[in-house]
């Protein structure tokens, strides 16, 4: 009985979520054309814990952009940031390291 409702509480959690926006910006100076990539992330839809923003404030910020495997690929847009490749330490079965993916993201309901 008691661990009926130990599993129906955890189904009954949302998942974490972290959504962001994706923007390019371009320009030119003096020294030449530059081109930007920027990611925000979007406080209101994200739900409980953003991996994106703890693994950026744990490790060093290009690491974790040349992680998000398309970033580069995708348009401007709202997207949620999911993990991929996740690799799992053989001793103890804990995911050890992974990278991101951006899928686009759909307005619930």
């Amino acid at each position: 009985m008691k661990l009926n409702l130990i599993l129906e509480t955890l189904q009954e959690q949302p998942e974490d979520r972290c959504i962001v926006r994706i923007s390019t910006s371009s320009w030119r100076d003096k020294r030449g054309i530059h081109t930007r990539k920027d990611i925000n992330y979007l406080r209101k839809r994200c739900l409980r814990y953003n991996i994106l923003e703890e693994d950026a404030n744990q490790a060093d910020v290009g690491d974790i952009a040349d992680r998000i495997l398309n970033l580069y690929e995708v348009e401007d847009g709202i997207y949620e940031v999911i993990t991929c490749n996740e690799s799992r330490d053989y001793e103890t079965g804990y995911i050890d390291d992974y990278d991101y993916k951006l899928i686009p993201y759909e307005e619930e309901e």
